[in-house]
C-alpha cells in the first residue's frame, strides 16, 4: 500500500526548539527553521500530503500554524496533530489511531519522521506506522534497535524513493 501522508515532528525536526519552553513558539521573539526543512517539504508536497505530529504542550494547532507561517512552512502542512488538541501524546497508541482516523487512511499509508527515537520512531512503529529517525544530533542507536535513519532532512526524499516507492 503506497504512502499517502508524511508526518513530521515539529520541534527540532522542522523548527528549532531554542526558545522559552513556557511560551508558544508563535510568540517567541525569534524562530528558526531546521536546515533543509523548506526544501524537503517542497520536494515531498507534490507526491505526499504533509502533516505535523507533536507532543507540544504549550502550543495548540492555531499557534503551531502561526509559528510555521513565520518560517514559510505553513503552506506545505495540511494537518496538525498536537497534545493540546488531542489530549494524547505520541507514546499512546490512541494518538496514532486519532491521526489515522482524521486523515481517513490506514496506518500503513502513514510515515512519521522525527528527532526523538522513542516518541517519533518507536511509538508510531508499535502502532503499525512506518517511521524514520532524523538523527541530526548523531545520538547512538541503542543496541538491538534497527530503524531507518537520516542525519539531514535532504536525505529523506531518496530514502522514500528507495524504501517506499
Amino acid at each position: 500500500m503506497p504512502l499517502a501522508w508524511v508526518l513530521f515532528d515539529w520541534g527540532d525536526t522542522l523548527m528549532s526548539e531554542d526558545g522559552p519552553a513556557d511560551t508558544p513558539m508563535a510568540l517567541w521573539p525569534e524562530v528558526r527553521v531546521i536546515d533543509g526543512a523548506a526544501a524537503v517539504l517542497a520536494a515531498l508536497a507534490p507526491r505526499y500530503r504533509i502533516a505535523v505530529a507533536t507532543n507540544a504542550t504549550v502550543s495548540d494547532r492555531t499557534s503551531i500554524r502561526r509559528a510555521l507561517a513565520r518560517v514559510a512552512l505553513e503552506t506545505f502542512v495540511a494537518e496538525i496533530f498536537c497534545f493540546r488538541d488531542l489530549g494524547l501524546k505520541k507514546a499512546d497508541a490512541r494518538f496514532w489511531d486519532a491521526v489515522a482516523a482524521r486523515l481517513a487512511v490506514p496506518h500503513a499509508q502513514l510515515l512519521m519522521v522525527g528527532d526523538d527515537l522513542d516518541n517519533d520512531v518507536l511509538a508510531p512503529r508499535r502502532a503499525g506506522i512506518a517511521s524514520v529517525w532524523f538523527n541530526w544530533k548523531q545520538a547512538p542507536t541503542p543496541a538491538g534497535v534497527v530503524v531507518r535513519t537520516i542525519e539531514r532532512l535532504n536525505q529523506l526524499p531518496a530514502l522514500l524513493t528507495a524504501d517506499f516507492a
